[in-house]
């Protein structure tokens, strides 16, 4: 799989706001995606302000196209706006096993 994983300091009350942009990308943006897509947001242990991405699309080619779309830029420009600043962004190729 390949994506990126992200982190950014949550603006103070911005929590909603957050979960909603979320769940208007899942809504919106994920039945657009082709293949199979890993999405997990969550915090650093003991700083809820902290919030953690991690987005993996099934290939590069996948990622790619969704990064590139006018849609998921459009996203990202409201989504910067709950942050402190910018999220930081690795972008990964990752190998998941997941044990039955």
């Amino acid at each position: 799989m390949f994506g990126m994983i992200a982190r950014a300091t949550l603006k103070e009350g911005k929590e909603q706001e957050l979960q909603s942009l979320l769940a208007n990308w899942k809504a919106t943006m994920r039945p657009q995606l082709p293949g199979k897509f890993l999405e997990m947001v969550g915090n650093a242990a003991g700083q809820p302000n902290q919030v953690v991405f991690i987005a993996l699309a099934e290939d590069e080619a996948a990622f790619q196209k969704m990064s590139a779309s006018p849609e998921e830029h459009a996203f990202y420009g409201k989504f910067n706006e709950v942050f402190e600043a910018e999220p930081t962004i690795e972008v990964v190729s990752m190998n998941i096993t997941i044990p039955e």
